[in-house]
């Protein structure tokens, strides 16, 4: 494993929000960009006690760029009343540190889990000329919101629920170390109530997942029944035009030693023997991507 703190760099996006960038790495190496899911921030990278797959990249030669998106971690909080919503991730904040990164002269790769692998295909399918900045990404975990298993009711729920706070209490219901933006968790179960993938400018993400081209790689795990089923994670990957993408589900059907769940994927003793090196793998050979 790497040692040492990684260092925190502040990009500021394209309506002036400052969001947080933890490096960690040998700056002459490839970037890694890392994008967090709902209810967390760096530390599902970086890890609280020395260990997370960032330091694992940056141990194979990778610069790991762990995000804190806007309004977790250390990146800029919310003024009172200010309503920002999941599109802010995908369409301002990776943006924001893409261009950080080819401002160097580089060209990254991407890494996102959960509701980040949201954020990374939104980033790269909305933002004209993005996909040629970028290498190659992995898309960890995954849904296609609609095919979630609490489309009904629970949907319906918490974006009630949501419209009627000012953050979603996530903290409170054991789901992770953030509360989440109350507009981010609205437009997402928006989505699922919809059947339809449309980001706030209109943009219908499902057609333009459809005309990517970079390499993609999926996993989902088998045991991941609540946030992202496979079959949820396999039609998201359905949507995707690339001719060269890949879905790997871990589970013990598939060759894995467990049935591996939603964090589990990426933060657990099982994640750093078998997934670790997969994502490694997959990463390196998609280096020098011309």
């Amino acid at each position: 494993m790497m040692d040492g703190a990684a260092t925190v760099q502040r990009i500021r996006t394209a309506d002036g929000v400052a969001i947080a960038v933890h490096r960690l790495g040998d700056r002459s190496g490839i970037p890694v960009i890392l994008a967090p899911g709902t209810f967390s921030n760096w530390s599902f990278w970086l890890g609280t006690r020395g260990t997370g797959f960032a330091r694992e990249v940056a141990a194979r030669g990778f610069e790991a760029w762990v995000v804190d998106f806007r309004g977790h971690g250390e990146s800029q909080r919310p003024a009172p009343g200010q309503r920002w919503i999941f599109d802010d991730w995908g369409r301002l904040d990776l943006p924001a540190v893409i261009g950080a990164v080819t401002a160097e002269g580089r060209r990254p790769l991407l890494v996102g889990h959960s509701a980040g692998g949201a954020s990374v295909l939104a980033a790269l399918a909305g933002t004209p000329g993005l996909e040629l900045d970028v290498r190659a990404a992995a898309i960890l975990a995954t849904p296609l919101p609609w095919l979630q298993r609490w489309r009904w009711f629970g949907a319906w729920a918490m974006r009630l629920a949501s419209r009627r706070m000012d953050t979603f209490p996530a903290r409170l219901l054991g789901l992770g170390p953030e509360d989440e933006l109350s507009g981010v968790m609205e437009q997402w179960m928006e989505w699922n109530i919809r059947g339809r993938w449309t980001g706030r400018d209109g943009t219908d993400y499902g057609e333009a997942f459809a005309a990517l081209t970079l390499p993609l790689l999926f996993v989902a795990g088998t045991g991941d029944s609540r946030f992202a089923p496979p079959a949820a994670c396999r039609g998201l990957y359905d949507l995707v035009g690339s001719k060269d993408k890949l879905f790997v589900e871990a589970g013990t059907d598939t060759g894995f030693s467990r049935d591996y769940g939603h964090v589990a994927l990426v933060v657990s003793r099982d994640a750093r023997r078998e997934i670790w090196p997969l994502l490694t793998d997959w990463l390196l050979a998609h280096a020098n991507r011309a």
